[in-house]
């Protein structure tokens, strides 16, 4: 490679992965790094909107944080990897969240810039937010890349500083209300290295062969990592706006990737699709994350397609996966490891302490699960405690068992939602559940459950079917069949929506 590039950011030197991930564009710049719908782009596509926005920034060099509304769509793909590529700091904000909620975002996050497409700058919230705090603003559009928008916006002093920061994410949000967390270059870059992405600068960067999909949305991580990832390994991604069976299975058979990515609602989805053995023909293996992989979906899909289905852990604090399975682990040790997310990347330490004495655990003792390695925050102590339940055994390999912090007290009673959950996947008819727990003013929480279904069954008739399995104080007060439980973007089910539907006629 070589010697590393300045930006117009006073001078300053690029981060690696910057540097990297702007080699990568230049290797074949003719060669295609981006497919959507039926439109080809080439990796200089990419480089041209790096350049453009170093362009457009070039008179404000304090300007750092951008803040990305982030649709999976071209322009905003390569506007989050113009964003690193210049050393910036990525502020991501979901258009998922409303109108008022992604303008109260910006006048909260205060980027330096705000960068959306027409779609999300005709919304009043937006504008106003942008303009009321001195953002930059930036319009993205597929065919005519960055350009600033038309006004007489000037930029108002920094807001926050930004450090060695590359990203300012929002968390899935799933157990609580969402929070913001920062992962700095180091970080990401350390766990690009630990998944097993090589940034050797000795002998430079190369285009892989083949085409991933990436359907996860860019807002958080689930996308938002593979997104750069794969850039920075080279490798051409075919883009989805969000994701349908149907569509994704074509370009399955049209890209013959060897990899591919689901977390478990998909997986039930393609399940449930009855999708040709042959789709997978080229596939080695499913990637698995982002929710729990209850064993027996792993299993049957499995069974179906031939397919072996690799559960992985981590979350955004963490900056992506630490924990995984291989194949060559799955050859060794599926049939005996099944229901564990894996062992540690690369770098990464795992241990288990006891929740009250803080003593380590020894093999299969469960307690609270700690991290440490170089892509996780540093704590005091070294070791970060996080809020699952977890055991290891003696070869390695992590179970998880819930969250700490997930469980429904039910007037002093712990009441796991796994433990509902899991017993309604014993159901034949069941095709999802999610337990939550609601205030109570007798008893503090009480649990209520929602299910989906793939066959026939009454209320009365899953009820029936918890009462032979579950103690009389994990029983839910409440259980209701959705047409669809409400998600995030990435699939995930969101809880406090969940919760409000079973509050909303005041229960």
């Amino acid at each position: 490679m070589t010697k590393q590039a300045r930006s117009h950011l006073a001078g300053r030197t690029l981060p690696l992965l910057s540097n990297w991930l702007r080699h990568v564009m230049g290797v074949d710049p003719a060669a295609t790094a981006l497919t959507f719908a039926e439109s080809s782009l080439p990796w200089s596509y990419l480089a041209d909107v790096t350049r453009d926005l170093d362009a457009l920034l070039s008179g404000h060099p304090s300007a750092r944080r951008v803040g990305l509304v982030l649709r999976n769509r071209p322009a905003q793909l390569a506007a989050l990897l113009a964003v690193i590529a210049t050393g910036r700091q990525v502020v991501t904000l979901s258009p998922h969240v409303g109108e008022t909620g992604l303008g109260d975002d910006i006048r909260s996050l205060r980027p330096d810039v705000v960068l959306a497409d027409e779609q999300d700058w005709s919304r009043d919230a937006v504008r106003a937010a942008a303009e009321d705090i001195g953002a930059v603003p930036l319009i993205a559009h597929q065919e005519t890349g960055l350009r600033l928008r038309p006004g007489s916006w000037a930029p108002a002093p920094p807001g926050l500083p930004a450090d060695d920061v590359a990203l300012v994410m929002m968390t899935s949000g799933t157990t609580g209300k969402p929070k913001r967390v920062s992962l700095t270059y180091p970080q990401l870059t350390a766990a690009f290295q630990a998944a097993g992405t090589v940034l050797d600068d000795s002998t430079g960067p190369r285009l892989r062969r083949g085409c991933v999909i990436l359907w996860s949305s860019l807002a958080h991580i689930s996308g938002l990592y593979f997104a750069i990832a794969h850039a920075v390994d080279g490798r051409s991604v075919a883009l989805m706006e969000r994701f349908q069976v149907e569509e994704w299975a074509r370009l399955v058979r049209r890209h013959r990737p060897r990899q591919l990515r689901l977390p478990p609602t998909a997986i039930r989805m393609v399940l449930h699709a009855e999708l040709p053995a042959d789709t997978f023909s080229s596939v080695r293996a499913i990637g698995s994350g982002t929710a729990p992989l209850p064993p027996e979906l792993a299993e049957e899909f499995e069974a179906r397609y031939g397919v072996p289905v690799l559960a992985t852990y981590g979350a955004t604090e963490f900056a992506g996966a630490i924990a995984g399975w291989s194949l060559a682990d799955h050859r060794q040790w599926a049939g005996t490891k099944r229901g564990s997310v894996g062992r540690a990347h690369r770098g990464i330490e795992l241990r288990v302490v006891d929740r009250t004495t803080q003593d380590v655990q020894t093999p299969g003792g469960v307690g609270l699960l700690e991290v440490r390695g170089p892509q996780l925050p540093v704590v005091d102590g070294g070791w970060l405690r996080t809020n699952d339940l977890a055991s290891l055994d003696e070869d390695g390999f992590l179970f998880i068992h819930g969250r700490a912090d997930d469980a429904i007290n039910r007037g002093g009673f712990k009441i796991p939602p796994s433990v509902i959950e899991d017993a309604l996947h014993q159901h034949p008819a069941v095709s999802d559940a999610t337990a939550v727990g609601l205030p109570d003013e007798r008893l503090g929480e009480v649990p209520v459950v929602a299910v989906t279904l793939c066959g026939q069954a009454s209320r009365q008739d899953l009820l029936d079917h918890l009462a032979s399995r579950l103690t009389r104080y994990q029983m839910p007060v409440d259980l209701r069949i959705l047409d669809q439980l409400p998600r995030t973007p990435s699939l995930k089910v969101d809880r406090p929506r969940l919760q409000e539907l079973f509050t909303a006629d005041g229960r």
